[in-house]
């Protein structure tokens, strides 16, 4: 008959069993689930931190940087752009340059929008001090 001892209690393990026996499969399981969280490091719809513009906030915004409900205006002339955002419940706040920063009260979004050429070149989501908030 095996000997009882006070140590089955604390660690639960029986005389001559191996405690590794379990923590090892547990840490390899362990690790393989971690190996799935890893980056395979292609990430080449991902926007540099180094190119996004200073005032730009992420939480609102698609993979490409752009506020969801206006991503599709990157590239549309200005002219057709503005009516868009118009259209879509933005007002335009600021212009600085060829930056102009639109608010849209019912999404509480702040855009902003950098032109070039005559062409949407870029849209954002931006801190709200820009559209005065």
């Amino acid at each position: 008959m095996p000997r009882f001892r006070a140590s089955h209690i604390i660690d639960g393990f029986g005389e001559g069993e191996n405690p590794m026996r379990i923590a090892m499969p547990v840490t390899i399981l362990t690790l393989l689930a971690l190996a799935g969280c890893q980056s395979t490091g292609d990430d080449a719809d991902a926007v540099p931190a180094s190119a996004i513009p200073p005032g730009m906030a992420s939480s609102v915004t698609v993979p490409g940087g752009a506020p969801g409900d206006i991503a599709d205006l990157v590239n549309a002339t200005a002219a057709s752009g503005q009516s868009q955002l118009l259209a879509r419940g933005y007002k335009k706040t600021i212009q600085q340059g060829q930056t102009t920063f639109w608010w849209n009260p019912t999404t509480t979004i702040c855009a902003q929008v950098v032109t070039s050429n005559g062409r949407y070149q870029t849209i954002g989501a931006a801190e709200m001090r820009y559209c005065g908030y």
